[in-house]
């Protein structure tokens, strides 16, 4: 992230949607093995509103990681997708969770039903598309999570987010 930016404003929980905790971004890190084929070279995270973070910006995995301090000691936790085809991240994970947040601010696909390959090759944007918090656990452990999202194939890439998670009293 951008250490000139402003710090950004955490997600604070709204006593109706059950959430017992407020949540930060703290850095992304971004990475591209061959920036002519995938390059994050204007990927940032803005803070749109409470609660909602804009993203802009082969095989693919994810594993979130927990601290306590936000040092190196990552444990594992038991949330991940296990490395799978894009093809079908896109028929389930992108389906259920991405799609439709990606339908008004990126050319990412859209689709009814099942996907079906091929993804054409194209050069795919996303500009502030918005994720809220309503999908997370209504009760998580203070501290830092890492969710670390990698992808192999012609081009090896990843993607780290840092989020700080706190009580939300």
């Amino acid at each position: 992230m951008d250490e000139d930016a402003p710090a950004q404003k955490p997600y604070t929980s709204d006593p109706a949607d059950g959430k017992t905790w407020t949540a930060e971004v703290k850095s992304v890190d971004v990475f591209s093995s061959n920036p002519e084929l995938m390059n994050f070279v204007d990927f940032k995270v803005e803070r749109i509103e409470r609660g909602i973070y804009g993203f802009s910006g082969n095989i693919m995995e994810s594993q979130i990681y927990f601290s306590s301090n936000g040092k190196d000691n990552y444990r594992k936790t038991p949330f991940h997708i296990y490395r799978q085809h894009d093809y079908k991240i896109l028929a389930t994970f992108y389906k259920d969770v991405a799609m439709e947040e990606f339908k008004t601010c990126s050319n990412m696909p859209q689709f009814e039903g099942e996907f079906v390959p091929p993804l054409a090759k194209d050069t795919y944007y996303m500009d502030k598309c918005q994720f809220d918090m309503s999908g997370f656990p209504n009760h998580l452990e203070d501290g830092f999570y890492k969710i670390e999202v990698t992808g192999f194939g012609d081009v090896d890439w990843s993607m780290v987010f840092v989020f700080k998670v706190e009580r939300d009293i």
